[in-house]
């Protein structure tokens, strides 16, 4: 595969070219934290789809008739348009097809996702789930590209005095994992603790409804289990999106982590905070079907003291920090 266009994420990889969230979730790679397997469609590739689609000369005009007072959504729109329109050159569409192949290839699930060079361009990240063709997989990377130019990225970079044709936005293609079949939830360092929270389904769940849990991960690992209510989760629809659903009673009794899991996700942590030389959360998914365990995304800092409403009315409510 062309190393401009499309670089493997267990490589060493430049954030300025894939992003800052796909660099994160490599450089884990090479601390041995398993993440789903994919590659990045780098900032390179955006930049020659913009020039052999002359998409310059439409992003430039669309700015200018904004700041003579055209409506920021129409400006924005329209330029996203051009970018849906346009053909993708045959290099870059040549070099996403070959390493789709490389994951599997037509009915493969994978997931596309922007990710974002800058904070100033992450307030609407495209996501594209459990697509299964070379097709649709181009597709969604054409609209990534285009979601840089939604009204909120538009109108933060005219607030920042950043330039529209200086930027760029790269794009992550990773296998699906079925955390809609398993589970889902954080993992974050305080003090000698990890904290893990985790539910049913997809997405970060609510400290109110979630399993919590407390590991202290020495030589002997200490475990501190709360099970939460878990009285819904997040599954795919289909043919595409979400969907909530009710848990069933059996997932309601049962806590999401095997102690393995929790171990695990606690080495993980500590190994994320050592790395980054600082404190991190880290965003994990646990596939139903092959029982596997990876991090989907890292975060910097960590989150709030949650606040564990007792079982029994006379009980007082347990803090965790």
């Amino acid at each position: 595969m062309n190393g401009e266009y499309v670089v493997r994420l267990d490589n060493d990889v430049d954030a300025a070219q894939v992003g800052v969230k796909a660099a994160r979730l490599a450089e884990l790679a090479d601390e041995d934290i398993r993440i789903p397997e994919g590659f990045a469609i780098t900032a390179e590739a955006y930049g020659e789809f913009v020039r052999k689609a002359r998409l310059g000369s439409v992003i430039a005009r669309a700015i200018r008739r904004y700041r003579a007072g055209r409506d920021l959504v129409v400006a924005a729109a329209e330029i996203r348009s051009a970018f849906c329109d346009a053909s993708l050159p045959s290099t870059v569409v040549g070099d996403i097809v070959k390493a789709y192949q490389e994951l599997g290839g037509d009915g493969t699930e994978v997931v596309v996702r922007c990710s974002p060079v800058t904070s100033v361009d992450t307030a609407q990240d495209a996501v594209f789930l459990h697509l299964t063709t070379a097709a649709d997989v181009v597709a969604a990377c054409r609209r990534c590209f285009a979601s840089l130019y939604s009204a909120v990225a538009v109108g933060n970079r005219e607030a920042e005095g950043i330039d529209h044709l200086r930027v760029a936005m790269p794009v992550t293609v990773q296998r699906m994992v079925r955390s809609d079949l398993g589970g889902s939830g954080t993992a974050r360092g305080e003090s000698t603790f990890v904290r893990v929270r985790a539910s049913w389904g997809l997405g970060e769940p609510s400290a109110a409804d979630a399993d919590l849990y407390s590991v202290h991960p020495g030589a002997r690992p200490m475990i501190v289990r709360h099970r939460g209510a878990k009285l819904t989760k997040t599954v795919y629809a289909v043919p595409r999106g979400i969907r909530m659903v009710a848990t069933t009673p059996g997932e309601r009794a049962d806590l999401v982590l095997t102690d393995d899991d929790l171990r695990k996700l606690a080495r993980w942590s500590v190994a994320a905070d050592k790395h980054f030389r600082r404190p991190t959360t880290l965003e994990w998914a646990k596939d139903g079907c092959s029982g596997e365990l990876v991090v989907v995304e890292v975060r910097p800092g960590t989150g709030s003291v949650v606040t564990i409403p007792a079982r029994d009315a006379g009980m007082p409510a347990v803090r965790v920090m």
